[in-house]
């Protein structure tokens, strides 16, 4: 009961503070099958569970999608209320208000190379005279950045997956890194599953991505806001609904 009344007390804040005016939130338009635009509107896993879940917390949203670098700095300056889905660090945490008692989802990372041109990979050591593609903004965290920094592999950037697909067969880089659930999706799409695949070991392990809220946008009721959303992204994920929704686009939810 006393979680209820907290639930409710919270939901009544939420809404009280933004009552008439809809949260604009940003999400990646690149990152099928969770965040993707069709046929003009944003969908996918994490534009739906976070749709259910700001109206399970009582708020009135509306949700646009960009390239990742853009909704970065739509969050930074406070263009937007937040954004639906970020990898967490240092420097983001000074401009972005993480919800990280609940993610939205977690995501693998590997290298995807050609069919035919795998190499062996079991630590950064091996990348070394490497070109690594990678989208405009990844944060693949510290371990990949302090490698980079190093010279041990060259890093080339690309502004969206089809771009760093093409880089890849035409021979502009030997491996790009990507999350497995959205290179596969798009591979599928592309008609590409039998043309690339990915190395063994992984770059990253069940990493959590976060919604956030911009802290240059000032809102009334920020932290009740987040309390709000956190509660509801947790409820689902205790009740089925996640992966309800998550089943609609990976059977293996």
């Amino acid at each position: 009961m006393k979680r209820l009344v907290t639930l409710c007390l919270l939901l009544l804040s939420a809404s009280a503070a933004w009552a008439g005016t809809p949260l604009r939130f940003a999400t990646n338009e690149d990152l099928a099958p969770y965040s993707m635009v069709i046929d003009g509107v944003p969908t996918g896993i994490d534009v739906d569970v976070f749709t259910e879940a700001a109206r399970r917390a009582g708020l009135d949203i509306e949700i646009k999608a960009y390239p990742l670098k853009t909704v970065l700095a739509m969050v930074r300056d406070g263009r937007c209320s937040g954004a639906i889905t970020l990898f967490r660090n240092a420097e983001r945490d000074g401009y972005a208000l993480f919800l990280d008692s609940a993610p939205v989802h977690y995501s693998d990372y590997v290298l995807f190379t050609k069919v035919g041109d795998r190499f062996p990979f079991n630590g950064y050591d091996d990348l070394k005279g490497k070109v690594i593609g990678l989208t405009v903004g990844l944060d693949l965290g510290p371990e990949f950045a302090a490698a980079r920094a190093k010279g041990d592999m060259l890093v080339k950037e690309y502004p969206d997956q089809r771009a760093i697909l093409a880089g890849l067969l035409g021979g502009e880089i030997d491996a790009f890194a990507g999350n497995i659930d959205v290179t596969y999706y798009r591979l599928k799409d592309m008609g590409l599953t039998s043309s690339v695949v990915y190395l063994p070991h992984k770059l990253l392990t069940d990493k959590p991505s976060y919604a956030v809220l911009s802290r240059a946008a000032n809102l009334p009721d920020g932290d009740g806001i987040a309390q709000a959303l956190e509660t509801a992204l947790d409820q689902m994920n205790r009740d089925g609904t996640y992966n309800t929704i998550a089943r609609r686009y990976l059977l293996r939810f």
